[in-house]
């Protein structure tokens, strides 16, 4: 038994042995090759052989196409070495993180998208910590600045989209999302989907930069709020995002009515998140209380208003109550001064039963003004039940 364990230790120190006297044998055919075409064919060779421990072979050879290349002159020659780098970099693992600088050369060398494309991909994939902030720059340049040539400036992309997955680094997060938003066709936006999740489990924090920060547009702020709102994260996180929101919703400002129509759809997306998932965690409660006060005296059309009403009866604390009671007493006044107007009745119709709703009792007060005025039976009706949920 003993004897046949030793048979075959030695066996495996010779085929040990033999792979790495043919590594160095396919190297120094690789360095001594005359041509670009030789070169390509040695790599073909290797890659079909399947040689255990080849990453070296590879790591070698891409430094010395990367030597040869500015001489190479003939398209034959020039081609050989752009399907070498694309060989090379498929076939390089996390154990080549040492390629990362000639990896970079490539990007910068050659001019072929695909090779470009490839060597970017591998960056990710050997693990090139070092190069991470460029590969994240690659993709904030192409989405901003679409090439002349669009589908190379698509490849370039894929390629640092595929990398920023690979990469799994909070950074890359941003660049991705907005790849996944951008100008690209299908194949790249699904590509850039596919990966948000691979890079960042829960995207509160990148999101939530996107709606504080001056440097977004309102667009990009109102994507921000979608995405978060699409996402899993838990709602604690989805409420604190809509805070942020609506905040900016009533910050932001612009004459163009484009961009006033995206803050209005951000506070109403904002608002109808903060009336499903609360006001919990709130640094500033009492902001949060203004601002959506002023969603509902000075907010657009009446979407936002019903909106806010929703919320507020949703919220249903004391302060909410406060807010819908004070409506209901404007209301009440127009009626008392003969302006009162359909769109008045029909708010009416919803404060009242979001304000019993609450059972809180400080709308007692106001309701019994509702049923003390000369408001129609289905008015009168509506408010006599809410004071009844509310404990009278």
């Amino acid at each position: 038994m003993k004897r046949a364990i030793l048979v075959i230790l030695l066996g495996l120190i010779a085929l040990a042995a033999f792979a790495e006297d043919e590594l160095e044998f396919y190297t120094n055919q690789f360095n001594n090759a005359l041509t670009a075409v030789d070169q390509l064919s040695v790599l073909r060779i290797v890659r079909d052989a399947e040689i255990e421990g080849a990453g070296t072979f590879y790591a070698s050879a891409l430094s010395r196409v990367l030597q040869v290349y500015p001489n190479l002159k003939g398209n034959k020659d020039i081609d050989a070495a752009n399907e070498s780098i694309r060989l090379i970099t498929d076939q390089l693992t996390e154990e080549q993180s040492d390629t990362g600088q000639d990896l970079w050369r490539v990007v910068q060398t050659f001019s072929n998208p695909l090779v470009r494309a490839d060597a970017v991909i591998a960056l990710g994939k050997v693990g090139a910590t070092d190069l991470l902030p460029q590969v994240v720059q690659i993709l904030k340049d192409t989405n901003s600045s679409p090439y002349d040539n669009r589908l190379s400036g698509e490849r370039i992309a894929y390629g640092a989209i595929d990398a920023l997955a690979k990469y799994k680094d909070p950074s890359g997060y941003l660049p991705v999302f907005f790849a996944a938003n951008g100008w690209y066709s299908q194949w790249v936006k699904e590509k850039a989907t596919e990966s948000l999740s691979e890079i960042l489990e829960d995207p509160t924090e990148p999101l939530i930069e996107v709606i504080h920060s001056g440097g977004y547009t309102f667009e990009d702020k109102y994507m921000a709020l979608k995405a978060i709102e699409q996402s899993e994260v838990d709602e604690s996180s989805k409420a604190k995002v809509a805070m942020a929101a609506l905040y900016e919703g009533w910050r932001g400002s612009s004459y163009d009515a484009r961009l006033k129509k995206e803050l209005v759809k951000m506070r109403r997306l904002a608002i109808d998140m903060i009336s499903r998932y609360g006001i919990e965690g709130a640094e500033d409660e009492q902001q949060i209380y203004s601002l959506l006060d002023r969603s509902y005296r000075y907010g657009v059309d009446e979407e936002e208003h019903l909106g806010t009403i929703a919320a507020l009866k949703n919220i249903a604390t004391e302060d909410a109550a406060k807010l819908l009671s004070a409506y209901i007493a404007l209301i009440n006044n127009k009626l008392e001064r003969g302006i009162l107007t359909p769109q008045d009745e029909r708010y009416m119709r919803a404060l009242i039963p979001a304000l019993g709703s609450t059972g809180n009792s400080e709308g007692q007060p106001v309701l019994r003004h509702v049923i003390a005025l000369d408001w129609s039976y289905g008015i009168h009706q509506i408010a006599q039940e809410a004071l009844d949920n509310l404990g009278e």
